[in-house]
């Protein structure tokens, strides 16, 4: 047996095992790296946009990707119903605007831009739209920034945020893919 190189494959993914977090060694993109620094609570945003979701931003987006494949639709599909649907909610001015037959949206306005966290995107206004089916019982928040980083980047948001973008609940409530 040769020193060095373990020939059990077991023993190999354990020796390439980090020790503090059990997660499989591998080398991080430095761009990512980039974006999740600019995620962190308190960097862009008070919350940031992981919120207590633990897993690697590469997990998140792995994910999500997985899941709008599933559902047969492209990050960008999801992108531009959303943004069709924000602009309706925006031109109500804040009062209540009917999305289709089922859905109810108003949007809030705030103060402020906030810049894409992958860099280079642009500033987007704050505010927010609350998309609602009363019928369900359903709603989800949406912002100008978390259309574009569900569209552009297929980021849906850490699991527990206001803003995530849950891609099968998601589907459900706009009807996209069956849902």
């Amino acid at each position: 047996m040769r020193r060095g190189k373990p020939q059990n494959p077991s023993l190999r993914t354990t020796l390439h095992t980090s020790r503090l977090k059990g997660e499989p060694a591998m080398k991080h993109d430095p761009q990512l790296q980039r974006v999740l620094d600019r995620m962190k609570s308190g960097v862009l945003s008070r919350d940031g946009f992981l919120g207590p979701d633990p897993r690697p931003l590469e997990e998140v987006l792995d994910t999500d990707r997985s899941a709008i494949a599933a559902l047969g639709l492209t990050h960008e599909e999801i992108g531009a119903r959303l943004h069709v649907v924000f602009g309706k909610a925006r031109s109500g001015l804040g009062t209540p605007v009917r999305i289709g037959e089922r859905l109810v949206a108003v949007h809030r306005e705030a103060m402020g831009r906030i810049p894409c966290p992958w860099g280079g995107c642009g500033v987007f206004p704050k505010g927010e739209v609350e998309l609602t089916d009363p019928a369900a019982g359903e709603s989800l928040f949406l912002t100008a920034l978390g259309i574009h980083l569900a569209g552009a980047h297929g980021f849906y948001g850490g699991r527990g945020t206001r803003y995530r973008l849950e891609p099968e609940r998601l589907a459900r409530l706009l009807r996209l893919a069956g849902g």
